[in-house]
């Protein structure tokens, strides 16, 4: 599931919110889907693209998104894939720049059975090269 919108602030909390608040983002599209194992294992995964209208502002946004704790941008409803919204802690987490204005950050949980947070960790570090819908 994705989503487009034209803001972030309405899409975002605490600290990360306040900074778009001042340094506005032009763009927000939001993904949410599901991976399994061979063992009925599911994973969640959260990847949001944040676009700026410069590279200082997007860089600025990274560095304060990356520190956890800070805040975050609110996923997409568990329920628009019909599984429970899961809590994303921000633990299995990656970022990157691409085309120096747009940060991708990438987020994943375990729903059911065992994946390990190196294993999540290594779906995040994925799916953050995750084409921009």
């Amino acid at each position: 599931m994705t989503r487009g919108d034209g803001e972030c602030v309405s899409h975002s909390f605490g600290q990360v919110q306040e900074l778009l608040k001042a340094v506005p983002c032009v763009a927000l599209d939001r993904m949410l889907f599901t991976l399994t194992d061979d063992k009925g294992g599911t994973a969640v995964v959260f990847v949001a693209w944040v676009e700026f209208d410069d590279r200082d502002k997007a860089r600025e946004f990274k560095r304060l998104e990356d520190v956890h704790g800070t805040g975050d941008l609110t996923p997409l409803s568990g329920s628009l894939l019909q599984i429970v919204d899961v809590p994303f802690t921000a633990h299995n987490y990656d970022s990157a720049v691409v085309d120096d204005v747009t940060v991708v950050i990438a987020e994943a949980e375990n729903v059911a059975g065992g994946f390990t947070a190196e294993y999540l960790d290594d779906i995040a570090g994925v799916a953050v090269l995750t084409p921009r819908p």
